[in-house]
């Protein structure tokens, strides 16, 4: 597509802004005797009072919500000293986790930064109104802000919301704006972030919100992403990149021998219902973000059901799927024949194949007979729970997606049935049980570069 003029390009955001602005953006009048409308640039500054409205026309019942994560976005990002937070009773529960369904009331003490932006990302998964809210107020705070370190902090805080929850679509191209505008900002590494970020928003845009807020060591993580990126929702080449120097002679991402390893060394081959029985949630959290520091070892792990939960979940949270976008549709649409699915493989970018590849021959350990009749787990069986992983509807349709989803299984059908896959890359041929745990535990944690949140 040819490029517009830079002025044309500025004009035509210029509206799109503005159009926003007068639609969704609050009235906010300041003076006492001569009140007066704020206008949206103002609005939308730097300010180090607290706000006394929500940003947004939102329903009335959130407003103090509103209000209040103001506050706290400001405290996360030090353009505010800490106070006593009011969070009440009920709303924490025994382990001092938020509880989603509780108010916030009455005063029970501080709580630590970390678990106040915990209570935010909360509010914002449990009352969908507030997401746009409080990434408008985080672009608030970042505009004009004269303290580097606390554009810093905003910009890990957006961070963690894109791991999050997506803005709405209304508010997309607003957020996106901003961001790509930053983008050669490079005092206070800005650049790093705002890049980062947007990578962030164009795949948590298409995937939808957690299904519940992620623990203070998940902020922590997230908070850090753009400087040590995860080996989860990046792209198979940042992945890939990052394991070079510590893996150089691997072929494919560490993670992968490491888990097929592991549900082998666990037994996967004797469990019922492997890949489709859930290993347990905070089982496989704990070990994702064990992964995420560079610690790849099965310590206190005695379940294979947690290992190929966090197979799929890795796989599915790519950023790209495994089956670019512009082949997608010529797997579904010759899902029929084994000899077409077979060619296809053949014609994916090389990181891409050596993964599929990886993942049918592991799948394909577990089509012999004796092993089938102990985990009941059938070519079929396999298929329809892995298709949802190896490719990706992009249709906003959801009948369409639905109708794909025979065909995507029956892909995959065939490609454990009929891919030779010592035979398709002259270069790699997977093998499985040979000591990917044994090599990945000499490997050196990584370090975090960026600043502590704490």
């Amino acid at each position: 597509m040819p490029i517009l003029p830079q002025d044309l390009q500025s004009d035509i955001q210029q509206f799109v802004e503005s159009d926003f602005a007068k639609r969704y953006f609050s009235t906010h009048r300041t003076g006492f005797i001569f009140r007066r409308t704020v206008p949206v640039t103002e609005m939308m500054s730097w300010q180090k009072t607290p706000l006394n409205a929500p940003l947004l026309s939102l329903n009335k019942d959130l407003h103090k919500n509103a209000v209040r994560a103001f506050k706290v976005i400001q405290r996360i990002m030090g353009d505010r000293e800490r106070e006593r937070t009011a969070i009440r009773a009920d709303s924490l529960g025994a382990s001092g986790n938020v509880n989603l369904n509780a108010s916030t009331t009455s005063l029970v003490g501080s709580l630590g930064i970390l678990e106040e932006e915990r209570w935010l990302l909360s509010e914002a998964l449990t009352h969908g109104e507030l997401r746009d809210e409080v990434y408008c107020q985080a672009v608030k705070q970042l505009i004009g802000n004269p303290s580097t370190e606390s554009v810093f902090k905003g910009w890990q805080l957006l961070c963690v919301f894109l791991v999050t929850f997506p803005p709405s679509k209304n508010f997309e191209t607003y957020l996106r704006s901003f961001m790509t505008q930053r983008t050669t900002h490079s005092e206070g590494r800005v650049d790093v972030m705002a890049k980062y970020c947007l990578r962030r928003l164009a795949f948590i845009s298409k995937k939808g919100p957690r299904g519940k807020a992620p623990t203070t060591v998940e902020i922590e993580t997230a908070s850090d992403a753009a400087f040590n990126p995860s080996i989860f929702g990046e792209t198979l080449e940042i992945i890939y990149r990052l394991q070079q120097r510590t893996y150089p002679q691997q072929k494919v991402p560490i993670i992968l021998p490491f888990l097929a390893d592991g549900i082998l060394a666990l037994g996967g081959t004797k469990s019922e219902g492997i890949f489709r029985v859930p290993g347990d949630g905070d089982g496989v959290s704990e070990l994702k973000l064990r992964i995420d520091k560079g610690y790849y070892t099965l310590e206190g792990v005695d379940d294979p059901n947690i290992l190929a939960s966090l197979m799929k979940l890795w796989l599915r949270e790519l950023c790209d799927p495994l089956v670019p976008e512009e082949m997608y549709n010529v797997c579904v649409s010759s899902s029929k024949l084994p000899e077409a699915c077979v060619e296809l493989v053949k014609r994916l970018p090389t990181i891409n194949r050596r993964v599929v590849l990886f993942v049918i021959s592991f799948l394909q350990l577990f089509l012999d007979e004796k092993i089938q009749a102990t985990t009941k787990m059938t070519s079929a069986n396999l298929a329809l729970v892995m298709a949802p992983n190896l490719l990706r509807c992009n249709s906003d349709s959801m009948a369409v997606v639905f109708n794909n989803a025979q065909y995507e299984q029956e892909f995959v059908y065939h490609l454990l049935l009929h891919l030779k896959c010592n035979e398709i890359d002259p270069d790699y041929v997977p093998v499985h049980g040979h000591g990917a745990i044994a090599a990945s535990n000499q490997a050196q944690p990584r370090i975090s570069k960026s600043r502590n949140r704490r």
